[in-house]
């Protein structure tokens, strides 16, 4: 949330920063002295020094999301500087750099992804050529990867279903993307709109069962990332079907 708010907070910062005209630049007018040092600043106890405290804070935690070049000293200067009205640079100049960096990142992060992508894609198929080997496991024709854990008796569950289950989401790594066991709840689902991979395996339950599911990529999110799953990643249910509705 912070750094949605910071990243509103950086977008109002340059659409004033460019609407104020020609600024004086650094090379035309000498800076005026900034008293003190910021570091001797204490704690604000007013609300409008604590607001300003915390417009700094978040604009500066925001500007993380463009990457390792960013340099906070710098930030502190710009912000200095459009306090007294003097800037390094143009309005025209900003405009160029703020898009010139942005799209810089935007490209680097994009090329990051696609790598994170591919491994994720190799380790996946590296990991199930192994485990449909094990003892228990079973693989349907898509891909699906699935061992029975407990057996129940209850009614036979659809990929038409709407279902009430309890279900964790781990990853390749170990990771626990996601748990209803530890929300303390279980959840309906309707199997119409799951991922590929969970409608199939959980249309082979019965109610009473629990089973483990190893969901390929493609069966899953495919190259689509979620928060906390990259993508491209292997994704692994633990499901108990509790009730069909």
């Amino acid at each position: 949330m912070l750094k949605k708010v910071g990243l509103l907070l950086v977008s109002a910062v340059l659409i004033v920063s460019c609407s104020r005209g020609n600024a004086v630049t650094a090379e035309e007018e000498a800076l005026p002295e900034v008293p003190g040092s910021i570091y001797s600043l204490e704690k604000p106890q007013a609300l409008d020094d604590s607001f300003s405290y915390v417009f700094g804070y978040m604009l500066a935690s925001s500007a993380g999301v463009y990457g390792e070049g960013i340099d906070y000293q710098y930030i502190a200067r710009g912000v200095l500087d459009f306090g007294s009205g003097a800037s390094f640079f143009s309005s025209e100049e900003m405009s160029r750099i703020a898009s010139e960096y942005q799209r810089t990142a935007m490209a680097e992060a994009q090329a990051r992804l696609g790598e994170i992508s591919s491994q994720n894609k190799a380790d996946a198929q590296s990991f199930l050529s192994v485990n449909g080997q094990r003892a228990g496991v079973m693989t349907t024709e898509s891909g699906l990867q699935y061992e029975i854990l407990e057996s129940g008796s209850g009614e036979e569950a659809n990929p038409d279903s709407v279902v009430s289950a309890h279900y964790s989401l781990t990853l390749l790594d170990g990771r626990l993307a996601d748990s209803s066991y530890e929300r303390g709840e279980p959840t309906e689902l309707d199997l119409q709109s799951v991922i590929p991979g969970f409608r199939e395996g959980v249309s082979l339950m019965r109610v009473g069962d629990r089973y483990r599911f190893w969901v390929p990529p493609e069966l899953g999110y495919g190259e689509t990332a979620h928060p906390g799953i990259e993508p491209n990643s292997l994704l692994i249910f633990d499901v108990s079907l509790l009730g069909i509705d």
